[in-house]
């Protein structure tokens, strides 16, 4: 029997496969990592905001409530960063 698709042709197309599977990892990889970073970095900025709620005595009624919004808001991003994991 005789094909109309070569052998050398057959094996192009097996390693367009697996490196398509490659490219498929190593985006799923490097968006984890960006995934963590923005994770982390939204946790140090809750715990800045939360040292700055605690230790500033002279804040106006105005000031903290708007880092209590703030505060809300990165809780929110964080949380949803967490459900996606």
């Amino acid at each position: 029997m005789s094909s109309k698709v070569s052998e050398k042709e057959l094996i192009l197309n097996l390693k367009r496969l697996f490196y398509e599977n490659e490219i498929d990892n190593e985006i799923k990889d490097n968006s984890e990592r960006e995934s963590e970073e923005f994770t982390n970095d939204t946790l140090i900025i809750l715990n800045e905001i939360k040292i700055i709620l605690q230790n500033c005595s002279n804040l106006t009624d105005k000031q903290k409530l708007e880092y209590c919004n703030s505060q809300r808001y990165f809780m929110k991003l964080y949380l949803k960063e967490l459900n996606k994991k």
